[in-house]
């Protein structure tokens, strides 16, 4: 139990410290990302921090595997290098039996990784699509006195003062521009209304003065209201429903098109694929006392990005209608497994397993 605890302890650590670092420097990236963009600065900030965490969970299904793979393979690797193995070895113990400890973390492990690819990863997308599409409608809450602000694709709109509790907007201007004439209004009050389901958003203009500008010379005309209504386009993103990557996975299990398909088998194949190649990090990490610890490394990320290329490739096969829904993407975690018994069947190999 000792000797179980100091091994999960051994690599755990690394694991959860590369995970943190890679972490960070996705949501470094992401917030560069997003505050660079014009769309997102009219949301308020912490939907814009919402959106960072969401995509920081989007990429930890990848992350998390990641992490343990390296974690395990250098520290193993260092711990075979220092001797202290060996001497476990020596005192009777099989390589079997030291790895048992580090077996049984990666499996907890890609069971979480499991949750995130069925459950998490959807569940994340889905609401970052909901707030993307958040971030190309106007509010009065984004807006800054003074300012101009596309409502639509034809409708700039200002306004002198913003109530923060009421959302009222007071001292209100809007232009619109249509075929051979420019509308431009001064209203009094103004409120923007929020689109519920597929319905456009609209602002409603209270107590003012229309100005109708004809560019083809016909006359111009002034109208007096009290009260003015204009629509913004029709949004023109699709129902989340219908986003793949946003579906549940049970919803994906009565999907019979390709990149639904190829979504599914996705997230099944990546906890395993997870799982076996932490299995082959443990065996790669078994290096000889004092040799030099690069070769063995080298060899690992190549193995890595090698199967999740493979991955890769496999799902655009499969989106595409290349190959069938069996083999799929199965072929990738079962050429992963067949390359994991050949290398346990493969002593003499330079990533020779003690014992």
């Amino acid at each position: 139990m000792i000797l179980d605890r100091y091994l999960m302890r051994l690599v755990l650590w690394p694991t959860v410290a590369g995970f943190a670092l890679l972490t960070l420097l996705v949501s470094a990236f992401n917030a560069g990302v997003l505050l660079r963009d014009a769309a997102y600065s009219r949301i308020p900030l912490e939907n814009v921090l919402t959106m960072i965490g969401l995509r920081d969970l989007i990429a930890a299904e990848v992350l998390l595997p990641t992490s343990l793979y390296v974690g395990a393979l250098t520290t193993l690797n260092q711990w075979h290098r220092n001797r202290e193995a060996f001497a476990l070895y020596g005192a009777g113990a099989l390589p079997t039996r030291v790895a048992r400890p580090v077996w049984e973390l990666a499996v907890l492990v890609c069971i979480g990784v499991a949750a995130l690819s069925l459950y998490a990863r959807p569940w994340a997308f889905a609401e970052g699509y909901r707030l993307d599409a958040a971030a190309t409608r106007l509010s009065a809450a984004a807006m800054q006195p003074d300012r101009f602000y596309n409502f639509g694709t034809d409708v700039v709109l200002s306004a002198q003062f913003i109530d923060r509790d009421t959302q009222l907007m007071r001292g209100v201007f809007v232009q619109r521009r249509e075929a051979n004439q420019i509308n431009v209004i001064r209203a009094e009050t103004g409120t923007i209304h929020s689109a519920q389901a597929d319905a456009r958003q609209f602002v409603d203009l209270g107590r003012g003065v229309s100005y109708s500008i004809s560019e083809a010379g016909v006359a111009d005309r002034v109208t007096r209201f009290a009260q003015l209504v204009y629509y913004a386009d029709a949004p023109a993103t699709a129902d989340v429903e219908n986003k793949r990557r946003a579906m549940p996975t049970a919803s994906l299990m009565l999907m019979d098109a390709p990149k639904e398909r190829a979504e599914l088998q996705w997230r099944f194949c990546l906890p395993i694929i997870a799982l076996l190649m932490t299995l082959i990090a443990v065996e790669l990490a078994r290096a000889k006392p004092g040799s030099g610890p690069y070769a063995r490394f080298v060899a690992g990320i190549a193995i890595y990005m090698i199967v999740f290329n493979l991955a890769a490739v496999a799902r655009t096969w499969l989106e595409n209608d290349l190959v069938g829904a069996f083999p799929g993407m199965w072929w990738v975690p079962a050429l992963t497994g067949a390359f994991y018994v050949v290398l346990r069947q493969l002593p003499t190999l330079s990533m020779k397993r003690p014992g």
